[in-house]
């Protein structure tokens, strides 16, 4: 078996296609548009590079004979770098068939690729970046993901920890039933909200000027995110990108902003949750074209059953004043009128407290974990105990088993480890939900898993490193 760079169209079209090999007969995968792929991949045009400026990238496939079995992508960010002060190498779209030996030369090869650019760390996957797919799925592995969140064979959990990454940062993903409780909750606290700042004023998107909204996001969003983990901020040409690649799928009433004295302070985007539709079409229009033609004609936002809540952000200055509610409310209830029936909300870092308290607002019947003890006695066994808190009544209740994943909480992960000392332990922040009796639709594309980040720090005295725990 070898790792080799890919050279020329051939290899990067095994590259691409390897996934329908991975997950052949995988029923919750969904595969990606091969032409939104191609184009993400490209250096020399997508403006995620900026012509190597921005960053750079280089492609790796795994080969056993004359077959493809594993790919991954050594990306490195300059603008990450910059922003972060960090000397980090990414890895990214990584796949591969179920040999542990297969992911440990893959991820071998970006670490030699990172080394000879001087950088002291390997984080990921990146797919390229937090501004698109980013994750590996350590839980929720039963259900389908929403849009543009990532998924993968439980495995590549197993294969990246072996290869001694550990744990860099969990991203929490949270499924609720769309419901007017909520809405109630809500439309109080955008009442005192209201009252106590009179020159607050909300409005949904204007697709007739895209362009400025646009620009309007833009703005609102380095500002919010630029002290958050992970963040790069997008560049004038990517977020057009972004734009141009999003609009057709965007409902203008679920992107609103906020604005103070007719400053724009604050914004929130809401997608329909396209994935069945991408699904169906099996990573082209063109493959099947009556499918295509089915979805052109009768598929609208209005005729899906679930949203996903891909950023809500604030300006630093309007923060704690419940702008965040106000937004969340108005959203809900458009939500209501479309006739959506979930919504997830993520990815939403463990530590964004904030955050999380808001969208608790939206389920009332979302669980806590309070304690979390985990007492390994031998291997593959595990005993873990919890205590629960009812976040609504404040009721607890111990519970004796790991909670189950019910499709309304969902959690991500990013690794990291020292290049000499491999870490084997798994320290893990939980968050669960307690099986309940929402009517969620048999449908519903519930957001279940953690999308885990790696990271490995380097040196010049070793030159393979640990791979990544998820």
């Amino acid at each position: 078996m070898k790792v080799k760079a890919v050279k020329g169209r051939a290899d990067r079209a095994r590259f691409i296609d390897l996934p329908w090999k991975i997950y052949q007969g995988d029923p919750n995968w969904v595969p990606p548009l091969k032409a939104s792929v191609r184009a993400l991949l490209d250096t020399a045009k997508h403006p995620f590079y900026d012509g190597g400026k921005a960053a750079e990238a280089e492609l790796f496939v795994a080969w056993d004979g004359r077959d493809v079995v594993g790919r991954v992508a050594a990306i490195l960010n300059h603008n990450h770098n910059r922003v972060h002060e960090e000397q980090v190498v990414f890895f990214g779209f990584f796949e591969t068939i179920d040999r542990p030996d297969v992911a440990r030369e893959l991820l071998s090869a970006v670490e030699k690729w990172a080394a000879e650019r001087g950088a002291n760390a390997v984080r990921g996957p990146m797919n390229p970046s937090t501004n698109y797919e980013c994750g590996l799925l350590i839980e929720g592995f039963a259900r389908p993901p929403a849009l543009m969140m990532t998924y993968n064979p439980q495995s590549y959990v197993r294969f990246v920890e072996g290869a001694g990454y550990s744990k860099a940062k969990d991203l929490h993903a949270y499924i609720s039933p769309v419901h007017g409780a909520s809405l109630g909750r809500l439309q109080k606290l955008a009442e005192r909200t209201r009252a106590r700042n009179p020159g607050l004023t909300t409005r949904g998107a204007n697709l007739s000027d895209f362009h400025g909204e646009v620009k309007l996001v833009q703005e609102i969003y380095n500002a919010a995110w630029e002290k958050n983990w992970g963040f790069v901020p997008m560049s004038d040409a990517e977020i057009e990108w972004l734009a141009k690649e999003l609009k057709p799928l965007v409902h203008p009433e679920l992107l609103r902003f906020a604005l103070y004295d007719g400053e724009p302070v604050a914004f929130l985007l809401t997608m329909p949750d396209w994935n069945p539709v991408l699904a169906d079409l099996d990573g082209s229009p063109l493959r099947h074209p009556l499918r295509t033609l089915k979805h052109v004609f009768k598929s609208k936002p209005e005729t899906m059953e679930g949203l996903r809540l891909f950023t809500l952000g604030t300006k630093p200055d309007h923060r704690k004043r419940g702008i965040e509610g106000i937004l969340l409310g108005e959203g809900l209830k458009v939500s209501l009128d479309v006739g959506y029936k979930w919504c997830e909300y993520s990815w939403i870092l463990e530590d964004n407290e904030l955050t999380k308290r808001a969208v608790r607002l939206m389920d009332g019947e979302l669980y806590k974990v309070l304690e979390y003890q985990h007492h390994k006695p031998g291997r593959g066994k595990a005993t873990i105990r919890t205590t629960l808190r009812n976040l609504r009544t404040g009721a607890s209740r111990p519970g004796p088993q790991p909670p189950k994943t019910t499709g309304r909480t969902r959690r991500a992960r990013a690794v990291s480890s020292l290049l000499p000392l491999p870490c084997n332990s798994r320290s893990r922040s939980r968050e669960a939900s307690m099986s309940g009796t929402t009517p969620y639709p048999s449908r519903m594309r519930t957001p279940n898993w953690l999308p885990c980040c790696c990271a490995a720090t380097m040196n010049s005295t070793r030159s393979r490193r640990p791979s990544c725990p998820t």
